[in-house]
C-alpha cells in the first residue's frame, strides 16, 4: 500500500490508522506532477473615462510636463497603489508590488525542479494529483456501481463509463476521509452551475448557489465534520491594518474551512489579548465576527467564470501573507522563528477548481523571509458528476489535513497561553 499522507507526523498511533492509503498498483497508473497550466492573459488596467474632446486653440495648449530622469517616489505614485479599490492598478501590478516588497510573496510553479520544493509540499501535492487523476475517487458498493454503468442508469454517457474506470472506484480507502455525497445531490449540483452558467449569473449567485454548495456537501460527510467548520468571509477584512502592506488594499477571501474550538482554544482565548486600536481579541488577521474566535485552516476564492483569475491570486496572496503575520504574533515570545506548516490554498473560478499551497522560505544568506504559493493542480469542476466527486473527494483530503495536521500544530502553538494562566 502506498501511503500518501506523510506529511501528517507526530500523530497517535490510533490517528494513523485513519490516514488515507491508496493501493499501490493503481497510484503506479497515475501520471506525474503537471506543469501548472498559467493563464497568460493579462488584465488590462481600468482608466478613469476620458472627458468629452473639444477642439483647442493654440492658446490653450500647455507645454508637456518636464520629469526628472530618475524621479523621486511621489504622493501621487504612493496613491496609484492605494486606489486598487477603484480598479485604476490591475491585479498583475499588485502581484508584482508584492514579489518586490520587504517580506516578498512569490508564486511558484510546481514544474520549479524538485529539489528546490519543500517536501512538505511535494507530499501534499502528490496525495491531492492523486484524487486529481481521478484514482480512488468514488466509494461505491459493487452492486452499485454495476447498476450506476448500466445504460438505463440516467447517468450522462460519459461520466457512466469514467464510473466504471477499474481505479475510480476503492470503497474501502475512500470511505477513510469522508462518506459519498449522494448521486442525487451531485447531479442536482451539476445541473445549477450548469444553469447558473447559462444565465450568466453574477458572481454572489455562484457563490452561494454552487461554490458554497460543493463546500457544503464535502464537510456535511467528511469524517471531520464534528470539528470543522465553515466561514463566511466575504465582508471581513484584515486587521489590524498593519499585517497587511499599506499599500495594498485589505482583500479579501471568500471562504474559509475553520477549527472547531475545544476545550484548549477556548481556555486559552481567555489569555488571548486583542489586537489593533478597536481592542478586538482575534485568532485569525481579521477581527469580523463570522471567524474571530475560530482558526483559518483553509482558505478559499471564488469567481464568476467571467471574473478576473489573476484579480483572484492577488486577493489569495494578500490575505494569506496577512495570515502568517499574524500567526508569528501568537508565538510565545522569546521562542526564535515560527516554521509554519505548508498550507493548501483554493481558488474556484466558475465551474473549475484549482488546488494551490503557501509555505515559507528563509534565506541561508540573508535570513529573509520569502512566502511562496506554489501553483496548481486541477482538482475538479462541477460540469459532471465524475469531475465533481474528485472535487468532493480532494475537499475531503484537506478537510482530514486541517483536522491531522493544522489543528495539533496550533494547539501547540497557542499551548504556552494555557500553561500561563496555570502557572
Amino acid at each position: 500500500m502506498l501511503r500518501v499522507t506523510s506529511w501528517l507526523t507526530h500523530l497517535d498511533d490510533d490517528d494513523k490508522e485513519n490516514t488515507f492509503d491508496l493501493p499501490l498498483e493503481l497510484a503506479k497508473k497515475r501520471p506525474g506532477l503537471p506543469a501548472a497550466m498559467e493563464d497568460n492573459r493579462e488584465d488590462v488596467e481600468l482608466t478613469p473615462r476620458p472627458t468629452k474632446k473639444r477642439r483647442l486653440d493654440q492658446d490653450d495648449i500647455e507645454p508637456p510636463e518636464q520629469f526628472s530622469p530618475m524621479p523621486a517616489q511621489s504622493e501621487d505614485a504612493a496613491s496609484e497603489l492605494e486606489s486598487h479599490h477603484s480598479g485604476r492598478v490591475s491585479p498583475t501590478k499588485q502581484l508584482a508590488y508584492l514579489e518586490d516588497s520587504s517580506d516578498p510573496v512569490i508564486y511558484s510553479d510546481f514544474a520549479t525542479t524538485a529539489a528546490e520544493i519543500p517536501e512538505e509540499v511535494s507530499t501534499l501535492c502528490e496525495a491531492v494529483q492523486v484524487l486529481a487523476d481521478g484514482i480512488a475517487i468514488l466509494g461505491f458498493k459493487p452492486d452499485e456501481l454495476a447498476s450506476l454503468t448500466e445504460p438505463n442508469s440516467g447517468l450522462d454517457p460519459r461520466d457512466r463509463k469514467r464510473f466504471g474506470y477499474p481505479w475510480a472506484n476503492n470503497c474501502t480507502e475512500r470511505l477513510r476521509i469522508g462518506t459519498m455525497v449522494s448521486l442525487k445531490e451531485v447531479q442536482g449540483l451539476v445541473r445549477s452551475a450548469i444553469s447558473h452558467e447559462d444565465k450568466r449569473s453574477h458572481e454572489t449567485v455562484w457563490n452561494e448557489k454552487v461554490h458554497q454548495t460543493v463546500i457544503s456537501a464535502a464537510l456535511t460527510t467528511s469524517m471531520y465534520a464534528a470539528h470543522l467548520d465553515i466561514a463566511n468571509v466575504k465582508t471581513a477584512t484584515i486587521e489590524p491594518p498593519e499585517l497587511a502592506d499599506q499599500k495594498l488594499p485589505r482583500r479579501v477571501v471568500d471562504y474559509a474551512i475553520v477549527l472547531q474550538p475545544n476545550q484548549l482554544i477556548r481556555n486559552a482565548w481567555e489569555a488571548l489579548r486583542p489586537v489593533g486600536k478597536a481592542g478586538i481579541k482575534s485568532w485569525n488577521h481579521t477581527t469580523n465576527n463570522d471567524v474571530r474566535s475560530t482558526p483559518i485552516a483553509i482558505s478559499i476564492e471564488t469567481k464568476a467564470p467571467n471574473k478576473s483569475w489573476t484579480d483572484g491570486k492577488a486577493q489569495i496572496a494578500i490575505w494569506t501573507a496577512a495570515l502568517f503575520k499574524r500567526l508569528v504574533l501568537l508565538q510565545q515570545p522569546g521562542q526564535g522563528r515560527l516554521k509554519i506548516p505548508a498550507m493548501p490554498l483554493l481558488i474556484a473560478q466558475g465551474h473549475d477548481w484549482h488546488f494551490f499551497v503557501v509555505s515559507q522560505q528563509f534565506g541561508r544568506v540573508s535570513k529573509k523571509r520569502t512566502t511562496v504559493i506554489w501553483q496548481k493542480i486541477e482538482i475538479g469542476n462541477t460540469r459532471n458528476c465524475f469531475d465533481a466527486y474528485k472535487l468532493i473527494a480532494v475537499l475531503h483530503l484537506l478537510m482530514q489535513w486541517a483536522f491531522k495536521r493544522w489543528r495539533p500544530w496550533f494547539l501547540n502553538l497557542i499551548g504556552w497561553m494555557v500553561e500561563n494562566q496555570d502557572g
